[in-house]
């Protein structure tokens, strides 16, 4: 009871309290605690809890498979792939120089060094690296290699070094798939977009036009579209509106034809500047959208966020929440 409840407790509550105390105390002692050493911390238990995941995953798929459960090919594809990045990631480094020159295996690397002499002058075949010649193609290799001609990757750096295995499976396989992935999402985004933005309510009328100003003040024909033009828009919105409220035609056509030319005739002393009232042109009000309402916005949920967060960890630190302990 002590092992599995109250030391788990104990030190969830030290530590939370340390590195909590950290953003509200000015000691040096406790930021290097909160910023380096739990940081540390929580990569090492993070680097465990993935290593757990992968093979929690790679069980279900193996299940799965062995099971012939609906699906099933999929799972194959899945073991195989992990299967793959696993051993390319952990057994080969697959990157050799040689110059500017890479190659996946040590044997290709030394392959472009040596050069076959089968010259007339020559009775049997000889080997060339540089200027040296040997007649065992294995003495050839052994002294390119002695030499340093060829310059392995180091281990750690293989994963992110151009030219690597590694590397050529995250460019040629999981970008394309991950570049699919979203654009598959995309359409998903498309219709989810669709039901969020119908006029139902104020609320939702409101979302629907600040998507509209948004989606068309980002793209180029938006430049195009003049500030009068949709201002001549807003009056014919305007009348409708007023006609769906009233219900008469008169209040309606008067309405919309003093707005008609009280725009027309400001556009006329003015010029007709396209970007004039600055208010209606698109990517100015987009822009201002973007950065005033949104930003207000954001800053409101991410101030939610953080009081939750804060929330969360004072239930941690005092016992309250004991969801890690199974309960």
């Amino acid at each position: 009871m002590i092992l599995k409840r109250y030391i788990p407790i104990a030190i969830v509550a030290i530590f939370g309290s340390l590195t909590l105390s950290a953003w509200f105390i000015d000691n040096e002692t406790i930021e290097t605690f909160a910023n380096d050493d739990a940081t540390q911390f929580f990569d090492i238990i993070a680097a465990f809890a993935v290593f757990l995941g992968a093979l929690n995953l790679l069980k279900l798929q193996f299940i799965k498979f062995i099971k012939k459960q609906k699906g099933w090919q999929y799972s194959a594809i899945s073991i195989i792939s992990f299967f793959f990045a696993f051993i390319i990631g952990f057994f080969i480094r697959g990157a050799y120089f040689v110059d500017d020159k890479v190659f996946f295996t040590q044997e290709a690397a030394l392959e472009s060094l040596i050069i076959v002499d089968t010259s007339e002058a020559q009775h049997e075949e000889s080997y060339k690296v540089q200027e040296n010649s040997f007649k065992n193609l294995s003495d050839a290799k052994d002294f390119a290699i002695k030499q340093n001609l060829i310059t392995p990757v180091d281990w750690g750096a293989h994963v992110q070094k151009n030219g690597s295995l590694f590397q050529w499976m995250f460019k040629y396989i999981f970008s394309p798939l991950s570049a699919t992935m979203f654009a598959l999402l995309a359409f998903f985004v498309a219709s989810a977009s669709f039901r969020a933005f119908r006029a139902r309510n104020f609320e939702a009328s409101l979302l629907l036009l600040a998507g509209i100003i948004i989606m068309i003040g980002r793209v180029p024909a938006g430049g195009l579209i003049s500030s009068w033009m949709v201002m001549y828009l807003i009056v014919l919105v305007s009348g409708l509106y007023i006609h769906y409220l009233k219900k008469k035609n008169n209040v309606t056509i008067i309405f919309t034809l003093a707005g008609f030319i009280l725009v027309t005739t400001a556009g006329m002393i003015t010029g007709w500047p396209i970007d004039k009232p600055s208010i209606f042109y698109l990517p100015l009000l987009q822009e201002w959208i973007y950065l005033v309402p949104n930003a207000a916005g954001s800053t409101a949920i991410l101030m939610g966020i953080g009081l939750g967060i804060v929330v969360t960890s004072l239930r941690y630190i005092f016992g309250l929440e004991k969801s890690y302990l199974g309960e």
